[in-house]
């Protein structure tokens, strides 16, 4: 679906295909490490297409980071059985271990491998991280991914030809 999407906008306008890559990159889950392979190897330019990841991705986990604050005091304010209660204390009492165990940096560089850029950030503002080392450990993920997989994939291309 999304291949077809930027696969409609290969002969259109730099600026068009550079706004549907932010577009794609934006979707949690698929982000930069999908929409920079797919951009590449469409054919738009590895430079464009790796920033417009950058960007997109990044606009959508400040979103949910500036978000979080407000999602964790609901989720903290909610009233619920034991049942529940005690459900919901072992899974923070997890999240906040893999927390403890990897910090912010951790859980930003490593959450694309496992949850993707969207939940590491939720992980680390509900175990309590400030939002500036959230902002600032996901913007670097978010470069250092982008980038890496858009190094990878034209090795790939390369090697290819």
């Amino acid at each position: 679906m999304w291949e077809q999407f930027l696969q409609g906008l290969q002969n259109s306008s730099p600026i068009l295909q550079f706004l549907g890559v932010m577009l794609v990159a934006m979707v949690p889950f698929i982000e930069g490490y999908f929409a920079v392979p797919a951009g590449i190897a469409i054919g738009f330019s590895p430079v464009l297409t790796i920033a417009a990841a950058i960007v997109g991705n990044w606009i959508s986990v400040m979103i949910v980071i500036f978000a979080g604050d407000t999602v964790k005091k609901w989720f903290n304010g909610r009233k619920t059985s034991a049942k529940k209660e005690e459900k919901k204390l072992k899974r923070l009492e997890r999240g906040q271990k893999l927390f403890n165990k990897y910090g912010v940096a951790g859980v930003s560089l490593l959450g694309p491998l496992f949850v993707g850029d969207h939940i590491a950030a939720l992980v680390c503002i509900a175990a309590g991280a400030s939002r500036r080392n959230v902002i600032i450990w996901q913007t670097i993920a978010i470069i250092v991914w982008a980038v890496g997989t858009g190094v990878l994939v034209m090795l790939g291309i390369n090697i290819v030809k």
